[in-house]
């Protein structure tokens, strides 16, 4: 009998999937962050 590696849930989608769009999501908010902060330096360094 064949192990499902990839196991689908009731809509289509697979566990895979969903950790997958949880990495992109955490390494868009990461940049989010990492503009924000530019963006303050930047003003920051403008406002001197």
């Amino acid at each position: 009998m064949k192990k499902d590696t990839n196991p689908i849930d009731k809509n289509g989608f697979s566990e895979r999937f969903f950790e997958e769009l949880t990495k992109e999501y955490d390494k868009a908010d990461t940049f989010a962050n990492k503009q924000k902060e530019l963006k303050h330096k930047h003003t920051q360094s403008t406002l001197r």
